[in-house]
């Protein structure tokens, strides 16, 4: 099987970190036999890059020999659509459906003018994939497939916490809460999680530090997430959160909002805990954890988001695509 992906996310040199959950599930595919081609639409440049990118993907796929195409994103499907010679399998990744956010937290009008493309498209698709349940009620359809972005267990695995404190040049006698996103993104909400770090202190004898990671490159992360006391997603909205899983993997305590499958992510863990989007109940929920620091047993919970068993999923929607 021959799968053209396409997709507006996708690890590059100014952004080692950008869409790399993408690569891994397009490279978990190719250990599994399936020949992945990938065409990157840099959208982030010019929006202009998504129209120029249509009759890219129609040659590619006259010329290429394609059972299908699978887009990552409502932009890179509305892309991948015109094309109308193999079937078109859309992943749907959260703010496609959400909207992003302007600075109050709350969805931007043009926005959600794409939301509404998005959403049509989903009629037109051979098949669509939601990363939770939640994000598949968004949609006008009722066939969606819900799979979760895989982990890769053998990077994201506990590691000797103080190590990985001396290779990153930490103190060893800090408690780090790990932020793993860009503070300038509205949605994750970095301005709660900034004014729940006083409250936090006012209540250890130790200091507390935000650990935030941006624009590094995936393979780092494990490190990162071992060297933490713990974890915060603050965010409003969120699909799937693979930060969250890859925490998990590495049996570091996330607190988070109730968000994307968060909830049942955590259920049946009396280590992980869910917050409310503001500075009060974020600081007395991460205080839980904090107080009295410890590794979780998250990662016997996660077996089922093994990158090779998602893959064998992605798998199954394509055989199911095919056969009709």
């Amino acid at each position: 099987m021959r799968v053209l992906h396409v997709t507006n996310m996708y690890p590059c040199e100014t952004d080692p970190g950008f869409g790399s959950f993408v690569k891994a599930q397009i490279d978990s595919l190719q250990a599994m036999g399936i020949q992945c081609d990938v065409l990157f639409i840099e959208g982030y440049r010019s929006q202009l890059n998504y129209l120029k990118a249509i009759p890219q993907i129609i040659q590619r796929v006259k010329t290429g020999q394609y059972d299908l195409v699978h887009a990552h994103y409502g932009l890179s499907g509305l892309a991948a659509w015109p094309q109308q010679c193999v079937p078109l399998v859309v992943s749907y990744c959260g703010d496609d459906l959400y909207g992003h956010a302007n600075s109050e937290g709350k969805p931007t009008p043009s926005s959600l003018f794409w939301v509404y493309w998005h959403k049509l498209l989903s009629k037109y698709a051979d098949a669509c994939i939601v990363k939770s349940a939640a994000m598949g009620r968004l949609l006008p359809i009722n066939s969606a497939v819900v799979i979760a972005n895989g982990v890769d267990f053998s990077r994201f695995q506990p590691l000797d916490q103080a190590a990985c404190r001396q290779q990153l040049q930490l103190d060893p006698n800090t408690r780090y809460i790990l932020f793993p996103y860009n503070p300038s993104r509205k949605r994750k909400n970095y301005a709660a999680v900034a004014a729940a770090l006083p409250m936090i202190q006012a209540q250890l004898s130790l200091p507390v530090e935000i650990l935030v990671v941006k624009g590094v490159p995936h393979s780092q992360l494990p490190v990162y997430m071992n060297a933490a006391d713990a974890m915060i997603l603050a965010s409003c909205w969120e699909g799937s959160p693979n930060a969250v899983k890859e925490a998990m993997a590495c049996n570091l305590p996330v607190v988070s909002t109730d968000v994307g499958d968060v909830p049942e992510l955590f259920a049946g863990l009396d280590d992980h805990f869910i917050c409310l989007p503001e500075p009060n109940d974020i600081a007395k929920q991460l205080l839980k954890v904090l107080t009295h620091p410890k590794r979780s047993r998250a990662r016997e919970a996660m077996n089922d988001l093994r990158m090779e068993r998602v893959a064998q999923r992605v798998v199954d929607v394509y055989t199911q695509v095919l056969k009709k």
